[in-house]
């Protein structure tokens, strides 16, 4: 199944394009498992066979979909849902006006070869499936969630590997694995929670964070930075102003114990960037895709909102600066743009 992929929209209103399609490019390695994990005595959340029908029905609707422009909106808040329902409505808006998506980093290729099944028995609940390669030649995480047992399972995110990463080793899906709270710190260098706000900090603010030291370099951090380097340069060249800010979304960590009893972990984010030209200067043209969300073509200011979902491979340990957190795969986009 191969539903279309959008290409990331330049994160900055003028000139800095972060080329995600090159972030994500390249091969990843799929983690092994040789011995059963000791998961507890919690259900799993879906059996192994459950879980790929599940995943074949949520994404059909994708497949129906695989054209932005053509994409019914309806059909798709039905099966999809968070980070990836605003995506893919942003690339519909963006198609419809004759303009080109921008890739999101998320998955070209939707048939799944394994799933990460957690242990649960309360509501909501989630769970993963790795993806083959796609055109992109790189696997991706495709997340689904469901608030309770009367709603189906929805596509929450699909990012995808990053380039030479892999994903931590975790237990078979018949073996299921334990889930992780937001806000445990057993055998972790932070909570879930704490290390989704610390990385958000990190891309945010680059070495002058106080968690720079504590996540290692990946390619979504380093092309984000590159990108912002640039704006904020040409702005700044032209007498204007860059701003931005980010914050994780409303219940959008999630976590599970590794094969070594580190965590694989999820977060999304909404970022925030406002690129303002001088006082009294003309409209500049925004990028089309850009346009499209704002309505507008031109603008002196521009605030562009992205969603973006990360995932991490969390060492154990029990902080102290010795493990640094890796993030593995990521998937961005803007959603939103509002102009003034």
């Amino acid at each position: 199944m191969t539903p279309h992929r959008t290409r990331p929209a330049r994160p900055l209103v003028a000139l800095a394009s972060l080329a995600t399609a090159t972030v994500l490019a390249g091969c990843a390695q799929l983690p092994t498992s040789s011995a059963p994990a000791d998961t507890g005595r919690e259900p799993l959340v879906v059996q192994p066979a459950q879980a790929g029908r599940v995943v074949a029905a949520a994404t059909a609707v994708l497949d129906a979909g695989a054209d932005p422009a053509t994409a019914d909106p309806a059909a798709l808040a039905a099966r999809v849902s968070g980070p990836e329902l605003s995506l893919r409505t942003a690339a519909h808006t963006i198609a419809a006006a004759g303009a080109t998506p921008a890739d999101t980093g998320g998955a070209d290729d939707l048939e799944a070869i394994t799933s990460i099944l957690p242990r649960a028995e309360d509501f909501p609940r989630w769970f993963a499936t790795v993806t083959a390669p796609g055109a992109d030649q790189a696997p991706s995480l495709v997340v689904l969630r469901t608030s309770d047992a009367r709603s189906p399972y929805t596509v929450w995110a699909t990012p995808t590997l990053l380039p030479g990463a892999s994903l931590p080793t975790l237990a078979a899906p018949a073996d299921g694995v334990a889930g992780v709270a937001p806000d445990e710190d057993t055998n972790l260098p932070a909570t879930p929670a704490d290390l989704a706000a610390q990385y958000g900090d990190v891309l945010t603010n680059g070495t002058t964070s106080a968690y720079a030291g504590e996540f290692a370099p990946d390619a979504y951090r380093s092309g984000v930075e590159s990108a912002t380097a640039a704006e904020v340069a040409s702005l700044q060249a032209a007498g204007g102003t860059f701003t931005q800010e980010r914050s994780v979304l409303p219940d959008g960590v999630l976590a599970v114990r590794t094969r070594d009893g580190g965590a694989l972990v999820v977060a999304a984010y909404s970022w925030s960037t406002t690129s303002a030209g001088p006082a009294g200067g003309r409209a500049g043209k925004l990028e089309p895709a850009l346009a499209a969300l704002a309505g507008t073509d031109e603008a002196l200011r521009a605030t562009v909102t992205r969603q973006e979902v990360v995932v991490f491979s969390v060492p154990p340990g029990a902080g102290g600066g010795q493990v640094q957190a890796q993030v593995v795969a990521a998937e961005s986009g803007p959603v939103q743009v509002t102009t003034g």
